[in-house]
């Protein structure tokens, strides 16, 4: 019983900290973690490098970071990520998971 309760609960924070922002967006407390969640989901969701999110940004509104597909440029760290061939090799690896 104790793990339903525990479990209920931190269901509970997790939607607390999703709905913080009034965009109803995703949140990440750094620009860092942001960029590495950037990367990640450009992995696991096989975007072509034209698609998808391509950046991310400082919220005007809640001050944590989001992502962005309207930028006029591409993060630095996904576009070295594209340029250097390893975020392929990472697709490619996670479709053999």
């Amino acid at each position: 019983m104790v793990f339903v309760t525990f479990f209920v609960s931190c269901e509970k924070i997790f939607e607390l900290k999703k709905m913080k922002c009034q965009t109803g967006k995703n949140s990440y407390s750094t620009k860092s973690l942001a960029e590495t969640a950037l990367i990640d989901i450009h992995i696991h969701r096989n975007f072509p490098p034209e698609q998808g999110p391509q950046d991310v940004y400082q919220c005007e509104f809640c001050g944590e970071w989001h992502f962005t597909s309207k930028s006029t440029s591409r993060n630095v760290r996904l576009q070295e990520m594209i340029d250097s061939g390893e975020m392929r090799r990472l697709q490619q690896a996670r479709r053999w998971e």
